[in-house]
């Protein structure tokens, strides 16, 4: 029985089809060229990964390795994997390239070519029709994240779409859907660069200027570790229960990652720039004047204009802003983060679209997606469409001057190089005390729950919770000097607990009960349907008792009202704060109620006083 094609989303179905695939023929290739037909694969509903590519025998190759890498038993067993899998011909131009046969290969050679290869998730596959341009959601067994990007090839004078990953290996045949997952057959083997960003970008042809600065100021020495070598593993090689009953699967291994946005060679030129001392010209009107022999000093002006186009997170083009359902349909081209640059105190805006520090004439840097995601060992470089600079001026008047609003998993970047922000839906995670560094310093009695839920009022879907006699500091980022209102949100339940807040080592009122729903006298939450305003006047009684609704633009995506319409999603005003320089600013919550109760961490704002009447409901 040969069936093409043949896709099966709901697993559970997977044994009945296994039980009617009585007779299995195994499919066979008539040719040994790349530009293999379609026809020539078939998907057999109950074969395994491992028996998919011992049954077809221009994937004899990797069949072998998957067998003499140890690996066949996992390969034969149920679970969700996505492997690209090359052909014979593919091996035979890696061993050409490469200048070896396949009796060179070790143990350990063999493991990571399947390991490269290879996704394993703990509940689904990727199938074509979810590809994005970008990093895959999920890393290789291997740790390194798969780049996905679309191209057109012509086959026989008919022109289609094609699939590449990691830019090299062209997907040939797609979405063969087996017993435990989905195995996708490419026409190149999969090699992660074992180089550090700035090695890479010397590589490429398009950057060389910005490559000439960057190693100019020395920056690349910063970014050169892809693990953090003083991190205690809180559990080596198994999972923990918490005290509160939740099971947790804790981080192993701290990853570092980096992100650099850099002009190409032609953006540059096109603004009249062609050498390095044209580029420190460029970047004296931003940066001033100080230290200008010395590249290396981080007050230098080539040095700022670099800093800033470098986050100390890992992020493709897919992962700037969130692409999760727990957004407002009408508000998906509202989506923004800001990050913190390796710019001294220093922001960026990305919005919907990939925009960054957009303005209000609507004017942006944007990011070439398809000149970006070049992977090194630690990140990724992105080619950016116009030159990007901090400007003083227009950041703290225009991109800035706005309610800024942080998701509280945005903060700390172990959260995104641990690939655990956006990426625990139903799943809960734990960290040590230790993990986050400066960012969230929890004191020894305090336990983490890291979790998220699309069924939840949670902006982004994600909550941090914090359990046990919690006193912990959040370090808020930097903000340009004014004044602002900071409040958080949180969603008001009955295992909630009471915390005293503190900004920046002041206590701030009496204590927040985080058990109170709006429908507390002394929150006074009336639905904007039941007035006769819209909730204005409803809005400005819940402001003077220190509280705001939800966030309009943000919703519960499974059960499809906004966090403003739930009336146990509440914002928390913390005060109002002038601040004289840039600087961090600091968040502690210390509990002052019970061990058994918990602490939200879901979202911050700032709002500049001076917007509080510009400030809409989303």
């Amino acid at each position: 029985m040969k069936t093409k094609h043949l896709f099966i989303k709901n697993k559970s179905y997977l044994l009945s089809y296994f039980l009617l695939a009585l007779c299995i023929v195994p499919a066979y290739f008539t040719s040994c060229k790349d530009d293999i037909e379609e026809d020539a694969y078939s998907t057999f509903t109950g074969e395994t990964v491992a028996s998919f590519c011992q049954n077809n025998s221009q994937l004899s190759t990797f069949s072998r390795i998957i067998e003499e890498s140890g690996n066949g038993p996992l390969l034969s067993l149920y679970g969700h994997f996505t492997c690209f899998v090359p052909t014979d011909s593919a091996f035979e131009n890696y061993f050409n390239e490469h200048q070896i046969a396949y009796e060179n290969l070790t143990k350990d050679d063999k493991r990571t070519i399947v390991f490269n290869h290879l996704i394993r998730h703990n509940a689904t596959e990727y199938i074509s029709e979810t590809f994005q341009q970008g990093p895959l959601p999920t890393p290789s067994m291997n740790e390194r994240f798969m780049v996905i990007s679309f191209g057109v090839d012509s086959l026989s004078g008919v022109y289609k779409q094609t699939i590449y990953v990691n830019k090299y290996s062209r997907i040939l045949y797609k979405d063969n859907e087996v017993h435990n997952g989905v195995v996708h057959v490419i026409n190149h083997l999969i090699e992660p660069s074992q180089d550090y960003l700035l090695t890479v970008m010397k590589e490429q042809d398009d950057f060389k200027l910005f490559a000439e600065a960057m190693e100019l100021t020395h920056l690349g020495d910063s970014i050169l570790q892809a693990y953090d070598p003083n991190y205690i593993d809180p559990a080596p090689g198994v999972d923990l229960v918490m005290a509160t009953g939740y099971p947790a699967r804790p981080v192993h291994t701290n990853r570092y990652g980096y992100t650099i946005f850099a002009e190409p060679d032609a953006v540059l030129n096109s603004e009249g720039i062609y050498t390095v001392e044209d580029l420190v010209k460029l970047a004296q009107r931003y940066y001033g004047n100080e230290n200008l022999n010395d590249y290396t000093n981080r007050n230098n002006p080539l040095n700022k204009y670099i800093s800033y186009h470098m986050l100390n997170r890992q992020m493709g083009t897919n992962a700037f802003v969130y692409q999760g359902r727990n957004t407002a349909e009408y508000a998906m081209n509202q989506r923004h983060e800001y990050y913190e640059t390796m710019l001294d105190k220093r922001l960026m805006e990305i919005k919907a679209g990939n925009q960054i520090n957009t303005l209000k004439d609507g004017t942006f840097v944007g990011v070439d997606e398809p000149a970006s995601n070049i992977e090194g060992m630690n990140g990724y470089i992105h080619a950016l469409t116009k030159i990007l600079v901090y400007d003083e001026r227009a950041m703290t008047g225009d991109v800035l001057n706005k309610r800024i609003r942080v998701d509280a998993y945005s903060i700390p970047p172990q959260l995104t190089n641990n690939n655990i922000r956006w990426k625990n839906i139903g799943d809960n995670r734990t960290i040590s005390n230790n993990l986050c560094g400066e960012y969230l310093q929890l004191n020894a009695a305090s336990q983490n729950i890291l979790w998220g839920a699309e069924y939840w009022d949670a902006h982004q879907a994600d909550e941090m919770k914090v359990t046990g006699w919690y006193d912990f500091t959040l370090r808020l980022p930097p903000v340009p000097p004014g004044t602002y209102e900071i409040r958080f949100g949180y969603n008001a339940v009955t295992w909630r607990g009471i915390a005293q807040i503190f900004i920046d080592g002041q206590i701030c009122g009496i204590p927040v009960d985080l058990t109170k729903t709006g429908d507390s006298p002394d929150v006074g939450y009336v639905k904007d349907s039941e007035t006769i305003d819209g909730g204005k006047e409803n809005d400005k009684m819940m402001r003077n008792r220190g509280y705001m609704k939800g966030a309009q633009a943000a919703r519960n995506a499974d059960y499809g009202h906004t966090l403003r319409q739930s009336q146990n999603n509440l914002r928390v005003i913390v005060g109002t704060f002038t601040f004289d320089t840039y600087d961090y600013h600091y968040f502690r919550a210390k509990n002052v109620d019970t061990d058994s109760r918990e602490f939200q961490l879901d979202y911050f704002e700032y709002c500049p006083v001076s917007y509080l009447d510009k400030e809409t409901i989303d």
